[in-house]
């Protein structure tokens, strides 16, 4: 399968998400605080290469593909690497600088549930949105073990698995997420042809 198919089917996993995640967030009224990135500045974060290659496809096709690879490589930080300060004195502050071609996993946090091998499901949220919103977060944890509707955390990665089994099922820290995005799509544009149709920067 070639690239742009695989990014295109990322691409409707995604809509189809996103679809879903705005009617979770409609009934049960949570969401990130506005400006928080405390979640984006663990270095604990991983994901894995395949929910990066939309977003690898297009840094390729702005023609940047080799520089941020080199960013990447060079990187000190376990930070993610799309995570951008908007203050200078709390490091919290900030937002995501692709928020477009963010991950699954950005997509799903806050989002969806996990469920642990007895089935039992819990919401996938942080002590901030916990704690900001009590009441709403107490109704929809109630809901969810009622079995009210919302994205399944493991569902969604099957299904990306699907695409692409050994990209998909490949968990690493995220920047090395990022990068090995990035190298598959130029080893992949190096021994084929560009599509028509497409523009690509350079």
């Amino acid at each position: 399968m070639s690239i742009l198919s695989k990014v295109r089917l990322i691409e409707h996993l995604f809509s189809q998400l996103d679809k879903e995640t705005a009617k979770f967030k409609l009934y049960s009224k949570l969401d990130c605080i506005s400006g928080c990135g405390k979640c984006c500045v663990k270095n604990d974060i991983e994901a894995s290469p395949l929910e990066f290659l939309p977003w690898s496809f297009q840094v390729f096709l702005d023609g940047k593909a080799e520089e941020v690879l080199a960013e990447l490589k060079n990187r000190q930080s376990d930070e993610c690497f799309l995570y951008n300060h908007i203050s200078l004195i709390d490091n919290n502050i900030g937002n995501c600088s692709d928020y477009y071609h963010r991950g699954l996993i950005c997509r799903l946090f806050g989002n969806a549930v996990n469920r642990d091998k007895y089935g039992q499901t819990e919401l996938l949220t942080c002590k901030i949105i916990k704690d900001f919103y009590p009441e709403d977060y107490k109704r929809v944890s109630s809901e969810i073990a009622n079995k009210k509707h919302v994205p399944v955390c493991t569902d969604y990665y099957m299904r990306l698995q699907q695409i692409d089994f050994k990209l998909g099922n490949m968990i690493v820290p995220i920047n090395m997420a990022m990068r090995i995005a990035l190298e598959e799509v130029l080893n992949y544009y190096s021994y084929h042809p560009f599509h028509r149709g497409i523009k690509r920067s350079a």
